[in-house]
């Protein structure tokens, strides 16, 4: 059996993400990093039959422009939504990661997976 994944690791960008009261007067550093598991459409040497990293990229490229989100899951959930509606995709995965907010450089997130059903 093969897989097809089409991926895009650690999208830096910046977002209103968080519960508490300073998380909303400040955009937080993000990182997202997305997983496409696609059905290929065919084998030949043609953006038609796979799926554009531009699909991928202009969502991420959304995410500066959010309203406030509560919770990462929140943020993971609405991405998905949205990668759900590319042809040929059959599961998604999608880490989120708050930067800054362990001293220690630590990274802290979420992991979100589901499988599309068409």
């Amino acid at each position: 059996m093969k897989e097809n994944i089409i991926f895009v690791k650690n999208f830096f960008t910046k977002c209103f993400i968080g519960i508490y009261p300073e998380e909303r007067k400040k955009k937080q550093n993000i990182k997202i990093s997305v997983k496409l598991y696609i059905k290929r459409a065919n084998d030949l040497d043609d953006i038609s039959g796979t799926v554009s990293y531009e699909n991928i990229l202009v969502n991420l490229e959304e995410v500066t422009n959010y309203e406030h989100i509560n919770l990462v899951e929140t943020l993971a959930l609405k991405l998905s939504y949205k990668f759900e509606k590319i042809n040929n995709v059959k599961k998604i995965i999608i880490k989120i990661i708050k930067c800054n907010i362990s001293k220690k450089d630590t990274d802290v997130g979420f992991i979100f997976k589901k499988l599309v059903k068409k």
